[in-house]
């Protein structure tokens, strides 16, 4: 099966690399290009034995950092080497310090992942939430790796999908030592496609200690981004396409009721903020990019909407929102955004119905009456109306919110037990 899998991954490659050239000459597709001598396997890193940790995107390296910071401080002698997929994962890691190492993670062709671990040789490869690349693992266990995935999930899409690849499923699974899944529906789906039961532990979601003690560390203010200490704020974060339209269809009508709400809107990707750019021209509201904006020296400015293409700024941003809308879940396929976020932060929550991504977190927030799970517009509007008139209401929400995640917490903690032993027992 591994056989098919790489003479399908070649073909495709060699397929996808001419579109893949032509679209980079054109300017199309430098994001992804950013990186490509590392992704084709050409690595200048010092030779000698890694813990490797593999997190494709910012969202999990974010989940992960106050492993990492834990792992390094236990494990001082021990070279940690994180590998990303994207250029916004690899500079919060650069930015951040977490670690010495970080690189952009190798296409999961043989050629390409041998490169680097004639380099890096992996004592142990950490895979986290849902990354299970073939060649990268089988690879590593010819290199004598202990493997161990954290966070451990599986959507319901991609366990229906790998139901029709069970046997291909179970061999890789095979060459796992260990599995820290973050729900029992988790763990139920990982020993459905031959986990072996033993080898496996519900440890809890991580995303539930990533901010721990965070609103202790908030330094900025709703001053420090050019709005006035009366002004309401309404942030939409993490949004995707189509979703910026109706945020800013449901704000004209908020601000006719009240004329003090200001609007933040921070896409998923910032690359999209010329598509938003245009939305707002064509409603005509004033905004101004966080990226353009000067120091105000606390001299609140005339625009209405603050568009976030920075990273590193919407957590600042949550802190003192009025409303918080969680984007990615308005519509399907993006699977949701993490509303814990600002729920830690003391906040009442809005997103949509489809949070499949972060169901048990979205469920556990509902039942204990700590957030709004909307399905349109017009539910945006009326709750987003409602919290806006009874600060009481939004305050006892928020406290709430906040309950919620501080009895969640503890997954972190755990993780690392497992892989400490299994470090000091190697």
């Amino acid at each position: 099966m591994l056989l098919v899998y790489n003479i399908l991954a070649g073909f495709s490659l060699v397929f996808i690399l001419p579109y893949f050239f032509l679209r980079y000459k054109l300017g199309l597709f430098r994001k992804a290009a950013v990186g490509i001598k590392q992704r084709f396997g050409f690595y200048n890193i010092e030779k000698g034995n890694y813990i490797v940790l593999l997190a494709s995107s910012v969202g999990e390296l974010k989940t992960v950092t106050k492993f990492i910071v834990k792992l390094k401080r236990e494990f001082p002698q021990k070279k940690i080497l994180i590998l990303t997929m994207t250029p916004y994962g690899y500079h919060y890691v650069r930015d951040k310090n977490i670690v010495d190492n970080v690189l952009f993670a190798p296409i999961d062709i043989p050629f390409c992942v041998e490169k680097l671990f004639l380099k890096a040789t992996p004592e142990m490869l950490i895979l986290v939430e849902s990354e299970f690349w073939p060649n990268l693992i089988f690879s590593a266990k010819r290199k004598g790796a202990k493997i161990i995935l954290i966070n451990g999930r599986m959507s319901d899409k991609s366990f229906k999908r790998y139901l029709f690849v069970k046997e291909f499923m179970a061999e890789i699974l095979k060459k796992i030592d260990f599995i820290c899944a973050r729900e029992e529906s988790d763990k139920k789906k990982f020993i459905a496609l031959g986990f072996n039961e033993q080898k496996i532990i519900k440890t809890g979601n991580m995303k539930y200690d990533k901010m721990e003690d965070k609103e202790q560390k908030i330094i900025k203010t709703k001053i420090d981004y050019g709005f006035s200490k009366d002004d309401l704020i309404f942030v939409a974060g993490s949004t995707r396409e189509k979703e910026e339209e109706i945020i800013i269809k449901v704000y004209k009508k908020l601000i006719a009721e009240f004329n003090n709400l200001k609007l933040v809107i921070a896409p998923r990707y910032p690359d999209r903020c010329g598509v938003i750019e245009k939305l707002f021209q064509r409603e005509d509201i004033v905004f101004i990019r966080k990226s353009q904006m000067e120091d105000k020296g606390g001299q609140n400015t005339n625009y209405q909407c603050l568009l976030l293409d920075t990273i590193g700024d919407l957590t600042n941003i949550y802190s003192f929102g009025t409303v918080i809308f969680v984007g990615g879940s308005l519509f399907e396929g993006a699977g949701g955004h993490n509303m814990l976020e600002p729920a830690e932060l003391g906040k009442t929550v809005i997103f949509g119905k489809y949070v499949k991504n972060f169901q048990e977190s979205a469920e556990g927030l509902i039942i204990n009456k700590a957030a709004f799970q909307i399905k349109d517009e017009y539910e945006l509007y009326d709750v987003a109306s409602k919290l806006l008139g009874n600060q009481v209401l939004s305050d006892e929400m928020g406290k709430k919110a906040r309950e919620v995640v501080i009895s969640q917490r503890g997954a972190t903690d755990k993780n690392l037990k497992i892989i400490s032993e299994m470090i000091i027992n190697a």
